[in-house]
C-alpha cells in the first residue's frame, strides 16, 4: 500500500490583523489631514467674504459722497456717536447737508450694528471713520473690524483690521 503523505506546510491566504490596523491608521490619517484642509478653507473663505464686505461698504461711502459732492460734511471719527438723520431721505427731498447726515446714519447702520434693517451682519465689530483733507481736497474712508478668523497676523494692537481707501471727489 502506498502512503500518502500529508504537507506540513499550509498556505497562508489574506491579511493579516496587523496589516488591516495599518492600512486603517493610514486611511484615518489621511481623512485628518483633509478634514484639518477642509477647515482652513472654510477660514480663508469666511475671511475673503468679510474683506469684500468692507470693500463693498467703503465703495458704498465713495458714491454716497459722490453723489453728494457739494456737502463736506461727510467727515466723521471712530469715537464719535453716528447721527441721526432727522429727515428719510429716500421718501423726501433733502438739502446737501440734510443728505450727508443721512448718508452717515445709514452707511454706519450697516458696518456698526449687530443686526441692519435687511437682518444682515456685514462685519463683526465694524467700526468706520471719514476724514476730510481741506488741503487737498481728499477722503480717507476707513473701516476695521474683528479679524479673529486668521489670528493675528495682520492685527492692530486692539485685534482689529483695518481697510482704507483714499479718494479725491471733485
Amino acid at each position: 500500500m502506498m502512503k500518502r503523505q500529508i504537507k506540513t506546510k499550509a498556505k497562508v491566504q489574506g491579511f493579516s490583523l496587523i496589516e488591516v490596523l495599518i492600512s486603517l491608521s493610514i486611511l484615518a490619517a489621511g481623512l485628518l489631514g483633509m478634514t484639518a484642509l477642509q477647515n482652513e478653507a472654510l477660514q480663508f473663505n469666511q475671511a475673503a467674504f468679510t474683506d469684500s464686505q468692507a470693500q463693498f461698504l467703503i465703495n458704498d461711502m465713495v458714491e454716497r459722497i459722490r453723489a453728494n459732492s457739494g456737502s463736506n460734511l461727510y467727515a466723521i471719527n471712530y469715537t464719535e456717536d453716528t447721527p441721526t438723520a432727522s429727515v428719510d431721505c429716500a421718501t423726501e427731498t433733502c438739502t446737501s447737508a440734510e443728505m450727508a447726515v443721512w448718508d452717515l446714519a445709514q452707511w454706519r447702520g450697516m458696518i456698526e450694528s449687530t443686526f441692519a434693517d435687511d437682518g444682515v451682519t456685514y462685519l463683526p465689530g465694524g467700526e468706520s471713520q471719514i476724514l476730510f483733507n481741506n488741503t487737498n481736497q481728499t477722503y480717507i474712508i476707513s473701516v476695521r473690524y474683528d479679524w479673529s478668523q486668521l489670528g493675528e497676523a495682520e492685527l492692530n494692537n486692539d485685534g482689529k483690521r483695518t481697510i482704507s481707501v483714499t479718494t479725491r471727489i471733485q
